[in-house]
């Protein structure tokens, strides 16, 4: 067992079937450039600036997310500056032979931009608020010779703007209210579910004529589903305020569910953490890396280069920077979270092939919901607020988070052995967790699954758990025959009885829960829990597990 003293994530092949043959399966390292010292503090342009890309080497990183900032010359049009921008960026990139993604978070923060005078670049049919942007820059840059350098499009943390119908658009307030991708009022969830589905598969195929990638990053656990059913590939933020073991098994479901779409799976450890920056240690940063590296993550990229505007950090983290720190506009120093990374890329993945994955991701326990956004937002009374994202299913005004949808937290509470509570599944509830917790959470083998899931993505399942707002029928068959095979299915009686009308005898283990917050969901999950010191993942070679390390926020691998 290869065990290194900094790295305590121990990934064991439990079975004899790992392939030591087996090719091996590269990654794409990067970094995230959101709040970028070198343009936002000494005015340059860092994709055309030569010290940036020595900074990229030295750290082992292959790609950049590109954080685009809008162009505007008040009184004129800058749209001819904008696109001369972007082909400016794209040249840097390919000329030091880097590929990169355009994050499109910029109307998070701001509630109105006329690039062109008197046309709000945000402002969409319906009163909707986010970025579409125009295909003639776009074309420009893809119809370069070559192999494109621009791999995707990010709309970053989309269903925190959906859930939240853009609370933070105006920015520093919080009382922006418009819709992201659809207004949701006066829709049903399955009808919510249908509606932006739909408009996401509009946006890629339509507005963006399928001509590149679209990519979401989500810092609420939830709607990863949605996009993929439409064709965008799911980047979960690791780190930040989640618990990332579990983020991890609910994004690998929905881009296991839907991978036929040809999608991708990306993973961002990104070191923001409630008020601090960085707000996670080293070693966390460090065992994020090695989460997402062994599960299979085609891109793996940090948040963020060099941020260093920010008083409060982690109590490990140094005086000055993120990944690095420019002690003038030509120099840099990189910090203790950079060495992570640069010797992560240049030493571990060197010498520790993977033969992981994602698409041979084999669940044990499949949690299979309607995915509504419920993560465990809060109103907390008069005087103190609500939670960061309003407490919104879909970002309906007229539907806060209920019974049905809170039934998913108490089975995760359960699955990780009570390392998360039945309150909230991210540290942003802070009446349940008043601090970032430690790295590890236990977990084994789980993926979570929409309303709609059919096919043999089911075939390893042991344990189906059917909770929430909806289940469609062909997916009650589904569960069904498989539940005859062999497997439990642990189900909400108004589900069961909703696809069981004639209330027939079904062969096979039926548990039919009342509620979810009752003694029954643990005993009946109990001979699917895996040790509470690992977190398994099982794929079709083999059993990756994670062990908490000797200090916190470690864990310790050795891989397949």
């Amino acid at each position: 067992m290869r065990i290194l003293s900094l790295l305590a994530l121990l990934a064991v092949p439990l079975a004899a079937t790992a392939q030591p043959t087996a090719p091996n399966i590269p990654v794409v390292l990067g970094v995230d450039t959101a709040g970028e010292t070198l343009l936002d503090v000494h005015g340059m342009p860092y994709w055309q600036y030569a010290p940036f890309y020595a900074a990229l080497d030295e750290l082992g990183a292959q790609f950049v997310m590109v954080h685009l900032m809008p162009y505007s010359i008040p009184g004129k049009d800058a749209a001819p500056a904008m696109r001369d921008m972007m082909l400016s960026i794209d040249a840097g990139m390919r000329a030091h032979g880097k590929s990169y993604a355009l994050n499109l978070e910029a109307p998070n923060f701001i509630p109105r931009l006329e690039i062109t005078p008197g046309t709000d670049e945000f402002s969409q049919p319906g009163g909707r608020h986010l970025w579409l942007l125009r295909m003639d820059w776009l074309r420009s840059i893809l119809e370069q010779p070559g192999p494109p350098a621009l791999k995707a499009l990010i709309y970053d943390e989309a269903e925190h703007m959906q859930l939240s119908n853009n609370k933070f658009a105006g920015a520093p307030g919080d009382k922006f209210d418009a819709p992201f991708l659809v207004n949701t009022k006066g829709m049903g969830l399955e009808q919510a579910y249908d509606a932006l589905v739909a408009e996401c598969v509009r946006i890629r195929e339509t507005h963006y004529e399928n001509r590149v990638p679209l990519c979401t990053e989500h810092v609420w656990p939830d709607l990863f589903h949605i996009f993929a059913r439409a064709g965008w590939s799911p980047a979960p933020k690791l780190l930040k305020e989640g618990f990332s073991p579990v983020v991890l098994c609910i994004a690998l479901g929905a881009a296991l569910q839907y991978k036929d779409k040809g999608i991708h799976f990306w993973v961002t450890p990104d070191l923001w953490g409630f008020d601090k920056y960085p707000g996670h240690s080293p070693e966390a940063l460090r065992s994020a890396l090695l989460m997402g590296y062994w599960l299979g993550a085609e891109c793996l990229y940090v948040e963020n280069i060099d941020f260093d505007r920010w008083d409060k950090r982690h109590p490990e983290a140094d005086p000055h920077g993120s990944l690095l720190w420019w002690r003038d506009k030509e120099h840099y120093e990189l910090t203790t979270h950079g060495k992570v990374l640069r010797d992560f890329a240049k030493e571990y993945v060197p010498s520790h092939p993977r033969t992981v994955d994602w698409r041979t991701y084999r669940p044990r326990v499949a949690i299979i919901r309607l995915p509504d956004g419920g993560w465990g937002q809060f109103d907390a009374g008069e005087g103190h607020g609500e939670s960061a994202s309003r407490n919104r299913l879909m970002g309906n005004p007229d539907m806060p988070l209920d019974k049905p949808a809170r039934e998913w937290l108490h089975v995760w509470s359960v699955l990780t052995h009570g390392v998360t509570k039945p309150g909230a599944l991210s540290y942003n509830n802070p009446m349940v967790y008043p601090a970032i917790q430690d790295f590890f959470t236990p977990v084994d083998s789980v993926a979570v699954f929409d309303h709609q899931v059919t096919g043999p993505v089911l075939d390893s399942v042991e344990c189906f758990v059917v909770c929430g707002h909806a289940l469609s029928g062909a997916t009650f068959d589904a569960v069904a025959q498989k539940v005859g095979e062999g497997a439990t299915c642990i189900i909400a009686r108004r589900l069961y009885d909703q696809r069981n009308p004639e209330k027939k005898t079904l062969p096979g283990n039926w548990i039919i829960l009342d509620r979810f917050d009752t003694p029954e969901l643990a005993e009946a999950l109990q001979p699917f829990l895996g040790p509470a010191d690992e977190a398994r993942y099982r794929f079709a070679n083999g059993t990756v597990i994670f062990k908490k390390g000797t200090a916190p926020d470690t864990v310790e691998t050795e891989g397949l």
